[in-house]
């Protein structure tokens, strides 16, 4: 059974990405809290293969966003909270016979998907759903793998106005660095990150999105991660800029990055962590939270890049 959401509320630190390929059930909404966590430390696993077409069963800690629309009873659809959520999760999917489930710090048990409910599938993408219940599972390119728990039409009430919810939960899963070799010549990235957000109890959902970014590892004694997220909102047909906040943090030799985020023009603080992903550093993976005290506004967003 589904209780009330009372998660939400506020915007958790960005912390470290810790990975390991091992193993995650209802769909309960505790309340979540918001903590820091040390900066990123990958641990050796075994090498999934996240083709989509094979079995997968792949953990990764401190990679989740969740976030949550208001809908008013009657009323229309908005943004209504996000977070960054430490924390451990899991995806699995098995086939003869099909099935996916995914666990996420929040869910007291995992989030389990029969073959059945499979309603499309391509080479980067297969879909699983179960009434209000959606499981997305992306791979853009070969090392990473993006998982979207979304669950619908959760009994809410948003101050004293009572309606539904539509929560969504996002975690990547990657495989770790294992080359100890120096970093010879800069390295490049580039992937279009998934963003939400916006102002609680206004901004519909659906209207944000960011440009494609490309993010520059540089070589030499000190590695160094740099580039630029530029959020935009479109509504009602014009479109405007809503953030942009440049990246910059030393990479570590097992490939984890973080840091801080302060957009002064659009005015949002946040921080941000990532790792190099792949054997030998052929992706990266990354997730942000940014938001600004005063309008309330917040946004938060996930990158997979090769």
């Amino acid at each position: 059974m589904l209780r009330k959401i009372g998660l939400l509320i506020g915007v958790a630190a960005c912390g470290a990405l810790v990975v390991s390929c091992g193993g995650g059930g209802d769909d309960t909404d505790p309340e979540a809290t918001a903590t820091s966590t040390a900066s990123p430390t990958p641990t050796p696993t075994t090498v999934v293969d996240f083709s989509l077409s094979t079995p997968i069963d792949a953990t990764s800690s401190n990679t989740g966003t969740v976030y949550a629309y208001f809908t008013p009873t009657g009323g229309t659809e908005t943004f209504n909270d996000a977070n960054r959520l430490p924390g451990t999760a899991n995806i699995k999917l098995t086939f003869a016979p099909e099935s996916a489930s995914f666990s996420f710090p929040d869910l007291t048990e995992s989030a389990f998907f029969a073959g059945t409910t499979l309603t499309s599938a391509t080479a980067t993408q297969r879909v699983y759903t179960d009434g209000a219940r959606k499981l997305t599972l992306q791979v853009p390119f070969a090392q990473s793998l993006r998982a979207i728990y979304e669950i619908g039409g959760q009994a809410f009430t948003r101050d004293t106005t009572a309606g539904t919810l539509r929560s969504q939960r996002v975690a990547l899963f990657f495989n770790t660095v294992t080359t100890t070799s120096a970093i010879a010549s800069n390295l490049t990235y580039t992937g279009t990150p998934l963003a939400v957000g916006g102002t609680p109890g206004t901004t519909p959902p659906g209207v944000i999105t960011a440009q494609p970014v490309t993010l520059t590892v540089s070589s030499g004694t000190t590695n160094t991660i740099t580039g630029t997220i530029n959020l935009f909102q479109t509504i009602n047909g014009t479109t405007t800029q809503v953030g942009s906040f440049a990246l910059s943090a030393t990479v570590s030799a097992a490939g984890g990055f973080s840091g801080t985020i302060d957009d002064n023009t659009y005015n949002l603080d946040g921080t941000f962590a990532g790792s190099l992903s792949g054997a030998n550093r052929e992706e990266v993976v990354l997730v942000f939270s940014v938001a600004n005290t005063t309008d309330k506004r917040k946004y938060v967003g996930s990158l997979i890049g090769d």
